[in-house]
């Protein structure tokens, strides 16, 4: 009976250390799990100091083998040495004329155009290009409309702009390839391949 007992006392004494361990490490997970790690006001204004100083943009550029655009995104600093002194809309257009071909991505705008100038107005821009533009759409008329609508997309992507014209030698032209230019074109849908 004594041995019953014995037994019975150590066994009882086991499951309560194992009850009471098991509940002091559960204590102890317990506080830091009911306080997850937060961000410091500091850190959050940091991160959107940063997101402030850069400025997003996409070209859109000629697929090499299909006959439609496809849009790359990129972004700069606001302080970079390429912004001194132009807006953005004269950076990305300047941007898209120098575009070097690259895998299946083409310069969708004719070699040996020059932009002229840029003007913003409200919210259209009206693109002034040599008539190196005119003379370089050689390809069908969905090539010159792929041209076109590289241009106009990659602007009114950008904030504030709903239109743009076009000019060569800061004269209006009729048609391009018989595309016609006596408007002012909006972002153009049914550029790109269907997904």
């Amino acid at each position: 009976m004594k041995k019953r007992m014995l037994f019975l006392l150590l066994g009882l004494l086991v499951v309560s250390m194992l009850f009471v361990g098991c509940s002091k490490g559960d204590q102890k997970k317990t506080p830091q799990n009911s306080n997850p790690p937060t961000t410091s006001q500091e850190e959050k204004g940091t991160g959107e100091i940063q997101n402030e100083e850069e400025i997003d943009y996409v070209l859109y550029l000629k697929h090499r083998d299909k006959p439609y655009i496809v849009d790359e995104a990129y972004s700069i600093k606001k302080n970079d040495e390429r912004l001194k002194g132009i807006s953005i809309e004269k950076f990305v257009i300047q941007e898209l004329i120098d575009f070097k071909d690259f895998q299946a991505y083409v310069n969708p705008i004719p070699k040996g155009t020059k932009l002229l100038s840029i003007d913003k107005q409200n919210q259209k821009v009206i693109v002034n290009l040599s008539k190196d533009f005119l003379v370089g759409q050689k390809g069908t008329s969905n090539d010159t409309l792929l041209s076109i609508g590289a241009i106009v997309n990659t602007l009114t992507v950008l904030d504030g702009i709903e239109e743009v014209e076009i000019l060569v030698e800061g004269k209006s032209v009729e048609k391009i390839n018989g595309i016609d230019m006596t408007h002012p074109f909006g972002y153009m849908e049914g550029l790109y391949p269907d997904k």
